[in-house]
């Protein structure tokens, strides 16, 4: 495993199974801040749906297990550790329901909180765990202290997969290096509220074009405290497609995946072919 300050690795046995298309099953939901069973039960029954629909892998909002605007003292009663029986029964669901489930929530390490992520396999193996680098405003730095680097792409069912939580897909480099390192797709647990809905129907769509990745970015709707959430979660193609789109209501999206037109991207769209690497050095 990696130095557990930034990501760790499960050592756990992974699936053998390669295969060029992918199904992504999206959770748009409104917020049950400080509330897991309602949280684990709803993580479980949309589980059983997608994988009932032929999802391979589902994603849902920021924190999305703990509640995420919530006060310092509440975060700290609610906070999880990255092991634990919370985090445990996640992983039973998704080996019963046999999906892969990337869970956001508040992690406990020691006094320290940090907002985080985990990918879960559809047999209850920890693939990756990355807590979120880049913190948006007062928010998220009164509650908790940065990662300290973004997680390793890791590879799973022949799909090279990169982790990053709202704030940090607004950062071209956050996406470019995930890239770099070989990234077919980019999961992004989000809590976008208003009025910056212009990241969920625009930038996101640039960061998957400039390069050539799938991204699945999930949001919240409805309210949580003082913050109205945007909705507007998606599926996004190589070419920045949208392959699927929430609007403001809770809703189950899904999109199936081909690695195909990760090359038609591309091949049309050549940013990362034609980086002049030598001119971005540091000097």
């Amino acid at each position: 495993m990696t130095d557990s300050s930034a990501t760790e690795r499960s050592t756990a046995k992974r699936p053998a199974t390669v295969q060029q298309r992918l199904t992504i099953a999206l959770h748009q939901h409104a917020p049950t801040p400080m509330d897991i069973a309602t949280s684990l039960a709803r993580i479980d029954q949309h589980a059983g749906i997608a994988a009932s629909q032929g999802a391979d892998l589902l994603i849902v909002p920021e924190a999305s297990l703990t509640g995420y605007n919530i006060a310092l003292d509440d975060a700290g009663e609610i906070a999880l550790p990255a092991q634990g029986d919370v985090l445990g029964q996640v992983a039973e669901s998704a080996a019963r329901q046999r999906i892969a489930i990337a869970i956001p929530h508040i992690e406990r390490d020691h006094d320290t909180l940090y907002n985080a992520v985990q990918l879960i396999d559809d047999e209850g193996n920890t693939l990756v765990r990355y807590r979120k680098t880049h913190l948006w405003g007062d928010l998220d730095r009164t509650l908790f202290a940065p990662g300290e680097d973004l997680a390793p792409v890791i590879e799973w069912r022949g799909w090279r997969i990169g982790l990053l939580i709202c704030y940090d897909v607004e950062f071209p480099e956050a996406v470019r290096r995930l890239a770099l390192e070989g990234a077919d797709l980019v999961l992004v647990p989000t809590a976008l509220m208003k009025p910056y809905t212009f990241v969920a129907d625009h930038m996101v769509r640039v960061r998957a074009a400039e390069n050539g990745v799938f991204i699945a970015y999930a949001n919240y709707c409805g309210s949580e405290n003082e913050l109205d959430y945007t909705g507007h979660s998606a599926i996004i193609g190589p070419a920045g497609d949208l392959m699927a789109q929430a609007a403001e209501a809770p809703v189950l999206l899904q999109a199936e995946l081909d690695q195909a037109a990760i090359v038609s991207a591309r091949n049309s769209l050549p940013y990362l072919s034609e980086r002049r690497n030598e001119l971005y050095a540091p000097r």
